[in-house]
């Protein structure tokens, strides 16, 4: 007779009491009852217990030290606690969305009082808005409210289940035929085209082209280096890195000092159509002046550099053929788009190179892109990669723009 198995009894799931545990303890008060309140830490040594004791004492005088704070103090110590080694660039986005998006609702409250249908609320009011826009409100919410949590200052985080509103995904594009034919035919005559002209055939950002001096630019060669751009914050423009640089100075804190002086440093070459424009805005420059600057010959403002932008998109739309009504153009009807801004120049220029077939690699360096794979390339861009890249675009664009000039200089004498 064959046996037969016990069945095996479940095994009990362990409590904390099968656990050598080493307790710690303090008392920091009374509670709301009048009993005595007492603070713990558990560890499997006495080191451990303690430590764990120090951090939560911590935490809780903490929290009485910021049981009145409102969300507007906090939002200062914050910024001086956890945000000290971010770029500029992502300190201003902080500052500018704290003071234009969330103090003004929120800021007179106690940050313990406040729930997730507070924070709710104020998001939801940009429902329909610009991704960008929601999407740094949203971060900074979050990021706000989990670190006071952490410093126990609030017990719990109400935007832990904070939720983003629908947005509008809008897409910056490349230029339309008709905007480009009329953008090279208002820069042949406009006091800014060469401005304009070296943006699009560069696809450099608006602030590095703001920031290029006569050194920078190699007519011999065909050339450019980009080592500065311009940061236009308050009407006060300040000379930083590029871009490139200040993202990757912010995400690492092992950057060398030999690497820190080139650091998101690229060279771009001239194509043909550019420079004969180029050799006039050099001719009579020191190597130390400004090529694009005021008149008074310093660095452009914000509020200059949005002038120029509209005084030439106003000839674009007229080129283009917008209607006008008492001198005001009408725009809604224009066949030049007025949300095109300077920074669909340099989507213009990733899109020629992609249709000049230029190689993916020198194209991420060119337009000075910030990621790792790119970045650690950027001393192999030889001379050699650049003069094929040149090459490659000046057949793509001679054949594009030189066609587009003729065919628009036709129309001009038909008309």
């Amino acid at each position: 007779m064959a046996k037969t198995k016990k069945p095996k009894e479940p095994k009990k799931p362990k409590t904390r009491a099968d656990y050598d545990y080493v307790r710690r303890s303090k008392m920091v008060g009374n509670k709301a009852d009048g009993t005595r309140k007492r603070i713990y830490g558990l560890g499997k040594t006495g080191r451990e217990a303690q430590a764990k004791l120090d951090e939560a004492v911590r935490i809780y005088e903490q929290s009485l030290k910021g049981a009145d704070l409102t969300v507007r103090e906090w939002s200062e110590r914050w910024k001086r606690t956890y945000k000290t080694d971010v770029s500029d660039h992502q300190k201003a986005h902080y500052d500018a969305k704290l003071r234009l998006d969330i103090l003004p609702f929120i800021g007179d409250k106690r940050i313990k009082d406040v729930t997730l249908e507070d924070l709710q609320s104020l998001i939801n009011t940009y429902a329909g808005g610009r991704k960008g826009t929601v999407e740094k409100v949203y971060q900074t919410i979050r990021i706000l409210f989990a670190d006071a949590e952490y410093e126990g200052i609030i017990e719990r985080n109400p935007a832990a289940r904070l939720k983003k509103p629908k947005i509008v995904k809008q897409k910056r594009r490349n230029l339309k035929p008709i905007e480009r034919e009329a953008l090279l035919k208002v820069a042949e005559t406009h006091k800014h085209g060469p401005y304009i002209l070296t943006i699009l055939y560069t696809g450099m950002r608006r602030g590095e082209a703001l920031a290029l001096i006569r050194s920078d630019v190699d007519l011999d060669k065909k050339q450019i280096s980009i080592t500065k751009a311009i940061q236009l914050r308050q009407n006060q423009p300040k000379l930083a890195g590029t871009k490139t640089a200040e993202m990757i100075r912010a995400k690492s804190n092992e950057t060398t000092e030999d690497e820190g002086e080139t650091l998101g440093h690229r060279i771009v070459p001239i194509p043909d159509l550019l420079m004969p424009v180029l050799e006039k805005v050099c001719a009579n420059k020191t190597t130390a002046d400004i090529l694009f600057p005021k008149l008074d010959g310093t660095y452009a403002t914000l509020q200059t550099v949005i002038g120029w932008w509209r005084s030439f998109k106003r000839q674009c739309h007229l080129v283009a053929g917008a209607k006008t009504y008492r001198n005001k153009v009408l725009v809604d009807n224009s066949p030049f788009n007025d949300k095109i801004s300077l920074h669909y120049l340099r989507h213009t220029y990733s899109q020629d190179l992609l249709e000049a077939k230029v190689d993916n690699f020198v194209r991420a360096s060119l337009l000075g892109h910030s990621t790792k794979d790119v970045t650690s390339q950027y001393s192999k861009m030889t001379d050699e990669l650049l003069n094929i890249s040149l090459e490659q675009i000046n057949t793509y664009l001679n054949k594009k723009d030189s066609c587009a000039k003729s065919e628009t200089n036709k129309n001009d004498k038909e008309s």
